[in-house]
Formats: C-alpha cells, sequence, structure tokens
C-alpha cells in the first residue's frame, strides 16, 4: 500500500510541474508577440506598444463622428477602396452598404459573402449621405460633414431646425427616388440635382437655383413684402436667411415696428415674436387671429 501511495504522489508531481512549465512557455511566447509587433494581436512592429493597431485607429474619428479605421492590406488588389467606378460613391466607409460583408473596424463580418461572385449589398437613404440622423447630409456623397462642402452645405439647417415647420422636405428641392436603384438617381456624375417644386414653389414663385443660392423660393419669402434677404446663400447657417424680417416685414399694415405680431398671428408667433416651435408658420397661409381673415398668399 505504501508503494503504492509512493507512485501516486510521484505521478501527481510530474502533472504538476508539467503543467507549470506549459504556463511558463505561454507567458514567455506571449510578452515575445506583443513586444515584437507579431501579427497575433493586429499590432505593428513601427510603434511596439503592444496595443491592437485596429483599436487605436477605432479611438479616432473623422469630421462626421465616424471611426477612422486603416484599410487593411489586399483590399486595393481586386477593387479600389473605393471602388473606382462610375456609380459608386466615393465613401471609404464600406460597411454603411456592405454591412452583412465588413464591419466598421474593416474586418469581415461573414467572410463567406465576400468573393462569392455577387456584391451583397443593403442599402438605405443615409447609406450614400446622410447617417444615423437622417437622410439628408452630413454625410454627403464623398463620406465629409463639413458645412463647407457642397454637398453638406445648409441640410441640417433645414432638415433639424427645432422648428417643425421649419423641417422642409427633401422633394421642395430635389426628385426623390422611390427606390436605390430607380434610373435617375445614381446616375454616375455625383450630383443631387436641384428641382424646385412643393413649398418651394407655392404660389407661383419662379424658384432657382445658380448652384451658389437660392432665387425666388417661397419658403424665403419670394411671395412677400419686405423682406431683407430673400435669396440664401448655400452653407450660410449664420441665422441671417431665418431671422424675423428676413422674409418677410416684421410691422403692422402700417408701418409700424412696434406691432404685436402675436395679437394677429398667435399659432405662429408667441408674445415676444418667437416663432412657435409647433405652430404653423410657413405653411403657405397668412394664419390670422380670426379663420376668415385667413388668405392665400
Amino acid at each position: 500500500m505504501k508503494s503504492l501511495r509512493v507512485l501516486l504522489f510521484r505521478r501527481l508531481s510530474i502533472g504538476v510541474a508539467c503543467a507549470l512549465l506549459l504556463m511558463a512557455t505561454l507567458l514567455v511566447v506571449g510578452c515575445d508577440n506583443s513586444s515584437s509587433g507579431s501579427s497575433s494581436d493586429n499590432d505593428s512592429g513601427d510603434d511596439d506598444d503592444g496595443q491592437s493597431d485596429i483599436s487605436i485607429a477605432l479611438k479616432e474619428v473623422d469630421d462626421c463622428g465616424f471611426p477612422i479605421v486603416p484599410i487593411p492590406e489586399g483590399c486595393n488588389d481586386c477593387h479600389k477602396t473605393p471602388p473606382d467606378t462610375a456609380r459608386h460613391p466615393e465613401n471609404r466607409r464600406c460597411y454603411r452598404c456592405h454591412g452583412y460583408v465588413v464591419g466598421p473596424d474593416m474586418q469581415f463580418v461573414q467572410a463567406e459573402l465576400h468573393n462569392n461572385g455577387k456584391v451583397e449589398v443593403a442599402v438605405g437613404c443615409s447609406s450614400c449621405h446622410g447617417w444615423d440622423q437622417g437622410v439628408a447630409p452630413p454625410q454627403n456623397l464623398h463620406g465629409l460633414c463639413g458645412d463647407d462642402k457642397p454637398g453638406v452645405g445648409s441640410h441640417a439647417a433645414m432638415r433639424r431646425s427645432p422648428i417643425s415647420a421649419h423641417r422642409v422636405n427633401c422633394s421642395n428641392c430635389h426628385l426623390v427616388p422611390t427606390g436605390t436603384w430607380e434610373p435617375g438617381h445614381i446616375d454616375g456624375d455625383g450630383k443631387a440635382e436641384v428641382q424646385f417644386k412643393n413649398l418651394a414653389t407655392l404660389h407661383d414663385a419662379q424658384a432657382t437655383w445658380d448652384g451658389a443660392k437660392c432665387s425666388n423660393v417661397y419658403c424665403h419669402g419670394s411671395t412677400l413684402e419686405g423682406g431683407t434677404a430673400t435669396e440664401p446663400v448655400w452653407g450660410d447657417n449664420s441665422g441671417k436667411y431665418s431671422a424675423c424680417g428676413a422674409c418677410h416685414r416684421i410691422t403692422d399694415p402700417s408701418g409700424n415696428a412696434d406691432a404685436d405680431c402675436h395679437s394677429c398671428h398667435a399659432t405662429s408667433v408667441d408674445a415676444q415674436r418667437n416663432i412657435l416651435r409647433r405652430g404653423v408658420h410657413m405653411n403657405g397661409v397668412i394664419d390670422m387671429a380670426t379663420p376668415e381673415k385667413g388668405d392665400a398668399i
């Protein structure tokens, strides 16, 4: 019995020693990998910090707030990033349209869907323009969000105004397709053509766009009197073109500048002349305090 206990003790001791040796080996290998920039942790040998370069990149964001991620090696072997085709937007955020295939970190989500003989897409209105806050820019077709970019400009000011009546629809200025691949939508010129209608052309307003500013549009007072800034310059988001008096006079019919606007237009402004957030301002009608005076303009 004693010899059996000695044998078992010896075998147990050998097992423990082997386990300890294996753990020590793994620790050494792990340290070597982290300090040498081994591909096992996605860390390049250039920075020698032991952190994943992908994780570092994800901490940085561009002017849209999207993570800046380096294009993985090999992505440009078969197609450029983005692909150099007439109809593909110049946007490197592949996951916006190909989210089933690649993620925001530019790593495959479902590798089997890549190079499978077809282009896997899942797109919506905010894939190429706009983003999580809405379908209108920012971002523009190039993936940029600065107000100084023509495709961005004053979109946010018009679409996300705190005053609901001022949140104009895309269809007032553009031909909105019923589907992504509708003819004429993605036509290869990289532009969203301006075609005024609806609110912009109410009461026979002859709305025009010269590439820099709008003129004769109803929504900026083309059919009203006394406006001081009725031709808004695209990208000027200072508030100059949306201030009281920009589109129409702020006097009563007799010219009194101290007139109480609220007394006649209580559904549009408050007693301090602030436009009501949920009022009926800019709806195609001069809304008066008495219904019979609600004449169209």
